[in-house]
């Protein structure tokens, strides 16, 4: 089966996918932030700042690519509902541009590409095909 890229809904896969890193670093972001509040309470003051960034980073560590691959899956679900062609192609680009966006996002702040990165990557991509497949499988069973 040929798919013409004309097909292909790019501003939905853009936007997605950029929502998808987008959202994950803000939860990411106001967790901190409420943690360092809660520090701030405690001290009567300014927070310890070692503690807010060792918290950060942990969190960034495990939480961040744990939340961006939840999400990958839970918008490509979503954002191809109103695809009429190809769904499972469209949550494969949605996961292949969410996973290649969080590797910039990584490398940007000091990261280094290890075999963790890439790992995350091509789970990530799986999670937007099966997110697609998944929306393609439910919208044929209700035709």
């Amino acid at each position: 089966m040929k798919l013409p890229l004309t097909e292909i809904k790019w501003l939905r896969v853009v936007v997605s996918s950029f929502l998808v890193v987008i959202v994950s670093f803000l939860v990411v972001t106001i967790i901190t932030a409420g943690y360092a509040f809660i520090l701030a309470l405690e001290a009567h003051g300014k927070p310890d700042q070692v503690a807010i960034n060792h918290f950060a980073g942990s969190l960034s560590l495990w939480f961040m690519p744990l939340l961006e691959m939840f999400l990958t899956f839970l918008v490509a679900m979503i954002s191809t509902r109103k695809v009429e062609k190809s769904i499972s192609i469209h949550g494969f680009l949605i996961g292949l541009l969410a996973g290649s966006f969080g590797v910039i996002l990584k490398l940007c702040y000091g990261g280094q590409v290890t075999y963790r990165t890439i790992v995350f990557f091509l789970i990530v991509i799986g999670l937007g095909f099966i997110g697609g497949y998944l929306s393609q499988w439910r919208s044929a069973k209700n035709i």
